[in-house]
């Protein structure tokens, strides 16, 4: 941002943080592009951990997430809340689907379901259980994981957050040791509906895929086996949405926020405009405009 502010840099394409983004939106001194992004934020858990492999125990941490007030406050609107891990830009995108709302209450119920009754009641100090999230040292994903704490500890669980170097932290995830973990999928990597197959059919466990948490749904491996099958698209499209729709359901991800991208510029640029992966070569198009024009 500074180097806007000091007329050393033309553009920023999304490499800063979402206050200083909206500091130099309100100043009026900028020209601001923004576009619905893919980059997908999301919780993600171990399902041979015997706590976090419990559903009720899943829904009840996604009930407890005030994921608006994360696109909101913490994210600046630089964030829509998402719904799974293909977005809403991807031709196989699955629209009528699970999602979690804000509900701690339900997520107190879900917990006395699952065998985690409130110790002292709601206002003690005891929680009703204890889960550990792994997390890089990105500040901000600390800070949206200190929100996450925060609002886990009104239902009554205790988040250890234990954060790492980034290689240390997705060695442990690639290795499966972890209880819940926090990463991106960045933009490209979500846009083909394959990436349902990489993430969450049982035989993608690593090293041969990105099924880290071994999530393992037959029925699921069945749709997605057949879409990959499928010879036209419609087919195709419906495989992967009966998948999408059991997967929200299960939730072995817990779906935070699709990023929005934004580009700030120059004043005096003009042609700018922004794409879903947010590429550089959306700039070939941008011009100075002469003070006279």
């Amino acid at each position: 941002g500074l180097e806007l502010r000091k007329g050393s840099a033309d553009v920023i394409l999304n490499d800063i943080v979402p206050d200083i983004a909206y500091q130099l939106e309100r100043s009026g001194d900028f020209r601001t592009v923004r576009a619905p992004g893919l980059d997908f934020s999301y919780l993600g858990f171990n399902m041979r951990d015997p706590i976090v492999g419990d559903k009720r125990v899943r829904h009840a941490v996604g009930y407890a997430i005030d994921r608006d007030a994360i696109t909101k406050y913490l994210r600046r609107d630089l964030a829509r809340t998402a719904t799974g891990i293909v977005p809403p830009q991807a031709w196989a995108y699955e629209p009528d689907i699970f999602t979690f709302s804000y509900d701690p209450a339900r997520a107190m119920r879900l917990l006395d379901e699952a065998g985690y009754p409130d110790p002292d009641g709601p206002d003690g100090p005891l929680p009703r259980l204890t889960l550990s999230l792994k997390i890089s040292t990105s500040e901000e994903v600390r800070l949206q994981s200190t929100v996450i704490q925060e609002n886990l500890r009104r239902v009554g669980i205790d988040l250890d957050l234990r954060s790492y170097e980034f290689a240390t932290v997705f060695a442990d995830i690639l290795k499966g040791n972890f209880q819940m973990m926090s990463l991106i999928w960045v933009g490209g990597a979500v846009i083909d509906p394959d990436i349902l197959r990489r993430v969450f059919h049982s035989s993608q466990v690593p090293p041969v895929g990105f099924n880290r948490g071994h999530y393992s749904n037959a029925e699921v491996d069945r749709l997605i086996d057949l879409a990959s099958g499928a010879l036209t698209e419609a087919e195709r499209g419906r495989y992967y949405g009966a998948a999408q729709r059991i997967i929200a359901e299960e939730a072995p991800y817990i779906p935070l926020w699709n990023r929005v991208n934004v580009m700030l510029a120059q004043p005096d640029l003009e042609g700018l405009r922004l794409t879903a992966t947010a590429q550089f070569a959306v700039l070939k198009d941008v011009r100075r405009v002469s003070a006279g024009s």
